[in-house]
């Protein structure tokens, strides 16, 4: 609200002080202050609806037995941390099979975490959505409003003959300090506005950092127990067709007699094929 010098001088009538260009600089701050304050008003609303679904999906993801058995339907409408479980499961699956031995997980984790870095990034990019837009009207916003004064002073200053006076120099000058004022109310807002949502985004960055390094630790143990699994499974097959060839042997030439053999070697385990 403007200050009146005079009660019969509201705000309207240093609005009619101004000159087209003024009246155009004023327009164009009046939209950027609307423009401010949707910006910020839907950028708080995306940041307290990304933080709730992020806690909701992590305190579910502690409840699932297995990460890497998760599902994600195509094209659904992912949060930030199941987009993370997402990316991390697409990677593991083009290794599902292939989990043998600790080499194969070394590879497939490799995998796995820069497919969760790409998705951190994407991610981040999603977090300063609008960030620019207000870092635009804290940093702009004067000086636009400054622009407009100046032009108005100097076309009042231009426009006085010799025998002005301060009667007819002070309105042209009233009229010209309204994009100044104009433009502190659009960066002041802004930058209250701006500070705040970017500690809220830089508290969610560090919870992302903290999520995708602890998803990674998970998935990392989850594969080892599978190729601990499927090593031991090989191993267990291998000794069944080592025990099953002399009995097909002695079926197929039970005439001939029977050579002394070597007692077979024991299979390497786990820690042995690493």
């Amino acid at each position: 609200m403007l200050v009146l010098a005079d009660a019969e001088k509201g705000a309207l009538w240093y609005f009619k002080q101004m000159d087209s260009a003024g009246l155009a600089v004023a327009g164009v701050l009046l939209i950027c202050s609307f423009i401010g304050w949707g910006a910020m008003i839907g950028k708080w609303s995306d940041v307290q609806e990304l933080r709730r679904r992020n806690h909701a999906f992590e305190r579910r993801l502690r409840d699932e037995p297995s990460v890497v058995a998760l599902n994600f339907p195509r094209g659904s409408n992912l949060g930030p941390y199941e987009f993370l479980v997402a990316e991390a499961v697409s990677a593991v699956q083009r290794h599902k099979g292939r989990l043998v031995r600790q080499s194969d997980v070394t590879l497939c984790m490799g995998h796995v975490e820069n497919a969760i870095q790409r998705g951190v990034s994407r991610t981040m990019v999603k977090y300063e959505d609008k960030m620019v837009l207000l870092s635009s009207l804290v940093s702009g916003g004067p000086f636009l409003g400054v622009l407009g004064t100046v032009w108005g002073v100097m076309v009042t200053f231009g426009a006085l003959t010799e025998k002005a006076s301060i009667a007819q120099l002070a309105p042209g000058v009233c009229g010209a300090l309204v994009t100044t004022t104009l433009g502190l109310l659009v960066a002041i807002p802004a930058t209250f506005g701006y500070n705040y949502l970017l500690t809220q985004v830089k508290i969610m960055t560090t919870e992302l950092d903290n999520f995708a390094s602890s998803l990674a630790d998970r998935v990392e143990l989850e594969l080892e127990g599978e190729a601990r699994r499927n090593f031991e499974a090989a191993q267990e097959r291998e000794r069944l067709l080592r025990a099953a060839a002399p009995a097909a042997a002695a079926n197929v030439a039970p005439a001939v007699a029977p050579v002394a053999q070597e007692p077979p070697a024991a299979l390497p385990g786990w820690e042995d094929a690493q």
